[in-house]
């Protein structure tokens, strides 16, 4: 009888082992399929990358020519770009050579590395904002191929419309910028950008417009939805 006992217990201390083995494993595949975020309830932006440099070689990527026109409504010159590209670059090596082009647009000559440097930052500011756009109530969704954001204003989101702007222009500009370094010509480089705000139950969209013809004029009162847009 003891030596059943013994058997019993060495039998379910075995089996205890192997389930505590499962559910580790368990949680690790867990996490491989469905990695913890906190308050990202989405994928993170994930550029694919089309281009390979290869060791030894550069290739030169030329700025769309919407960004020229932010610049150019800014106190931004291009000079001034360069010159804050320049300033940055030192003691870094971004990239290998940026210069001013007849047409206003920014020539960038970049390595592989220097590439990867150039999309992971990219790519770290937009999934910065979007995490922080949860926090205020705002869902901020990009397309695979970076041509379209579409921002929702959730139930009781209080951010303005210069806030939104805020955001929009920092992501627009990292749209166009990923768009170029993968591959895309910078004239055929556009972004549609669409605002929606959920009331009462339903959507209403506030902003639908392309780059190309990037022009709203909203007033506070259609921006919170207590007025209807015509």
């Amino acid at each position: 009888m003891e030596k059943i006992k013994r058997a019993l217990g060495y039998i379910s201390m075995a089996v205890m082992i192997l389930v505590l083995l499962y559910v580790k494993y368990a949680y690790e595949r867990g996490l491989e399929l469905w990695p913890v975020k906190t308050k990202l309830l989405h994928d993170e932006v994930r550029v694919e990358r089309k281009i390979k440099i290869p060791v030894g070689e550069t290739m030169e990527f030329i700025q769309p020519a919407f960004l020229v026109g932010i610049s150019h409504s800014s106190t931004e010159t291009p000079e001034d770009a360069i010159e804050d590209l320049e300033e940055g670059n030192y003691g870094h090596e971004w990239y290998e050579e940026v210069k001013l082009n007849e047409d206003g647009t920014l020539s960038m000559t970049v390595t592989g590395k220097q590439l990867e440097h150039w999309i992971s930052t990219r790519e770290d500011a937009l999934n910065k904002r979007i995490e922080n756009g949860w926090d205020k109530g705002l869902e901020i969704t990009i397309n695979k191929d970076f041509t379209k954001v579409t921002y929702t204003l959730k139930e009781g989101c209080e951010i303005t419309s210069l806030e939104w702007g805020m955001y929009a222009q920092v992501i627009i500009g990292c749209l166009f910028e990923i768009q170029s370094f993968t591959g895309i010509a910078p004239e055929d480089c556009y972004v549609r950008e669409v605002v929606k705000r959920e009331l009462d139950g339903e959507t209403i969209t506030l902003i639908d417009t392309n780059t190309d013809n990037r022009y709203f004029e909203l007033t506070d009162s259609q921006w919170y939805g207590e007025e209807e847009i015509e």
